[in-house]
């Protein structure tokens, strides 16, 4: 059996709206699901790129964007009380759990209830005490690295991100591409890529 990894992590909306509807498309499939929390930050700083939220007009965008898409999903959607916010402590909380229950709980708290998910008192109602406790230890700070390493090793870019076969397939809106690739009928003309990736750049920008 096939393994869909799920690559996420509890900033981003588009992550939610995605952990609603991924656990679904995998048993379509035949998939067993691995969920994967990672940081986004780190993949960010890999890439040397500012997180959608972190560009002015941009965050605009997607906030009206994603709410586009959960009213289409008939998925409620509610903005936490800020954002970005230090996503480690739920991320690490996942590490140890990595059950799609408790992963969906805290998605929910965030982006469905607009709950604070960032700091031990908002997971205190949400969370067992050991749990929570042992979120704070190297064990689960390891996990989240390696996590994080491992996505990045993959080519994964973003959040969130489905990894199978080796293939990455990158956003929420990418479940119907993901769907045709399972089910054999992918439309990707390897040579065509091929010719892509062997260009040359014509031109560069001056970051300076």
């Amino acid at each position: 059996m096939r393994t869909l990894i799920f690559s996420f992590d509890f900033i981003s909306p588009y992550a939610y709206l995605a952990a609603e509807g991924i656990e679904a498309l995998a048993a379509q499939h035949q998939c067993k699901m691995s969920w994967r929390p990672i940081l986004l930050a780190a993949l960010l700083n890999k890439n040397e790129q500012r997180g959608p939220a972190e560009i002015p007009t941009k965050r605009v965008y997607t906030f009206k964007n994603v709410c586009r898409l959960a009213h289409d999903a008939r998925l409620p959607l509610e903005p936490p009380p800020a954002h970005p916010f230090n996503p480690l402590l739920p991320l690490r909380i996942a590490c140890l759990r990595p059950e799609g229950e408790l992963i969906l709980h805290l998605f929910r708290a965030c982006w469905k209830d607009g709950r604070a998910i960032d700091n031990v008192d908002a997971l205190k109602p949400l969370m067992d005490e050991d749990t929570l406790k042992r979120a704070g230890t190297e064990e689960a700070k390891k996990i989240l690295r390696d996590n994080t390493q491992q996505a990045i090793d993959e080519g994964v870019f973003g959040v969130p991100s489905i990894t199978i076969d080796d293939e990455v397939f990158w956003g929420y809106d990418s479940f119907a591409h993901l769907s045709r690739y399972l089910e054999g009928n992918d439309p990707l003309d390897n040579g065509k890529i091929e010719k892509w990736l062997s260009l040359p750049v014509g031109a560069s920008r001056n970051s300076s």
